[in-house]
């Protein structure tokens, strides 16, 4: 299919909602495409397009003798700070196992399932078998409710 010239952006505006692509859809043969996001620069600002200044900055969890160390982009111009993708993510894991820890609460962390003679296998890894106290042999409890396993240690 040709694509006709256009005068103007109103024109083309007014073609394409006026453009049935139906019968493109039908009629045309699949492709496939490879997109790479163009990296997005993390040291600029998106409230005014500056670039923002790296930093190191320390949090201090309230009621423990815990400091984070976190590095931040700060901009001058508006005077706001964020962190960066891969920063955000490592303190999203430091908080979530701080508070795994202070709470007793959840440790997740992935595993694989491996089958060995028609046994399914499911390695417990040794920060929950710790936390869990779990020793060769102990004897266990589990169970399944919906799509979790649940194990309880004697």
């Amino acid at each position: 299919m040709k694509l006709p010239m256009f005068k103007s952006a109103e024109e083309e505006v007014d073609f394409w909602d006026g453009f049935d692509t139906a019968g493109i859809l039908e009629e045309g043969e699949e492709i496939e495409l490879e997109y790479e996001p163009e990296a997005v620069a993390e040291d600029i600002c998106i409230q005014c397009g500056k670039k923002m200044i790296g930093r190191k900055r320390d949090i201090d969890v309230p009621g423990e003798e815990i400091t984070i160390h976190i590095k931040e982009y700060y901009c001058p111009v508006c005077k706001e700070s964020r962190l960066g993708s891969a920063e955000a993510k490592r303190l999203s894991g430091v908080l979530v196992g701080l508070l795994g820890v202070r709470s007793g609460g959840v440790i997740e962390r992935d595993t694989e399932v491996y089958k060995d003679k028609g046994m399914y296998l499911v390695k417990i890894l040794g920060e929950i078998a710790q936390t869990l106290d779990i020793h060769e042999k102990k004897r266990t409890k589990m169970w399944c409710r919906g799509n979790r396993l649940i194990l309880e240690i004697e």
